[in-house]
């Protein structure tokens, strides 16, 4: 199931020398998902109202509740539409238990749109499970510079409400692969995840692109996903630089047209 609705247009002022004048605008949708596992456990999400089904798979993976694709026995999706003509989602899972990630535990939790790992009461579980990534591919630096420049093309939501951010898989030659918007960061990440697991696309030799920020909560999704290099459009937090370099991930920030390597810059050609 998918909703289109990922934008509404509402009336408001602008104040300009001359005046309050009306003006329409687009404003993102924020709606809840409730992801119910195993008639058991409730994660709440508040997310923009798009690739359901990609987010779902991507964050039960990103968080550890399954190990690989197999591991989500079924995923089925329902809008909801409430007597306040509000609507939200409900994502009923059924998780194979072999393969929970041990101290994945299933419990109640929220996740808003600005904290990826709201609710959790672990620190040390949030890591648990995740390995270093693998892959040894390189990528130039002439490619990954161009990468930035596509982002007006890309970002459609964004560009309607000045307020998503967007997820982008690129392969080696600068292609894209996956795009995914969100009000939040990491839920757009996970809708990449989720799209390349249904989809069986290997991320060994691919680029992760974040909008945002990098901190320690998208490393941890991009190691998890097997994400050997992770573009910012901002600057990272020390954590996410720390988390990058055990996880074996080359981070990159793009802020303000320059650029700052953190880690592993080995898979830059000429380094």
């Amino acid at each position: 199931m998918e909703s289109q609705a990922t934008s509404r247009r509402v009336k408001a002022f602008t104040f300009t020398e001359t005046g309050f004048s009306p003006v329409d605008c687009s404003l993102i949708e924020e709606v809840p998902l409730e992801i119910i596992i195993n008639n058991n456990a409730r994660i709440l999400i508040m997310f923009t109202p798009s690739m359901v089904r990609e987010l779902v798979t991507g964050f039960l993976f990103t968080e550890g509740y399954i190990k690989e694709i197999q591991g989500l026995l079924s995923c089925e999706i329902k809008e909801v539409y409430e007597k306040n003509e509000d609507t939200h989602f409900e994502a009923h899972i059924v998780l194979r238990g072999t393969d929970l990630i041990r101290g994945a535990s299933l419990q109640d939790r929220v996740s808003f749109s600005s904290c990826g790992i709201c609710g959790r009461d672990n620190y040390q579980a949030f890591k648990r499970g995740v390995e270093r990534v693998k892959s040894h591919h390189r990528f130039s630096m002439d490619m990954l510079r161009k990468l930035p420049d596509q982002l007006d093309e890309l970002q459609g939501l964004y560009q309607r409400t000045k307020a998503s951010h967007a997820a982008i898989m690129f392969d080696s030659t600068g292609k894209p692969v996956i795009i995914a918007e969100d009000m939040g960061r990491h839920n757009a990440v996970d809708k990449v995840v989720g799209r390349a697991l249904l989809d069986s696309i290997p991320t060994g030799d691919k680029v992760l692109l974040s909008s945002g920020r990098a901190s320690l909560e998208m490393i941890i999704k991009a190691a998890r996903a097997g994400f050997p290099f992770f573009i910012a459009m901002s600057r990272p937090t020390s954590k996410a630089v720390q988390a990058a370099k055990f996880y074996n991930i080359t981070l990159i920030d793009f802020a303000k047209e320059t650029n700052r390597i953190y880690s592993h810059a080995r898979r830059i050609y000429g380094f």
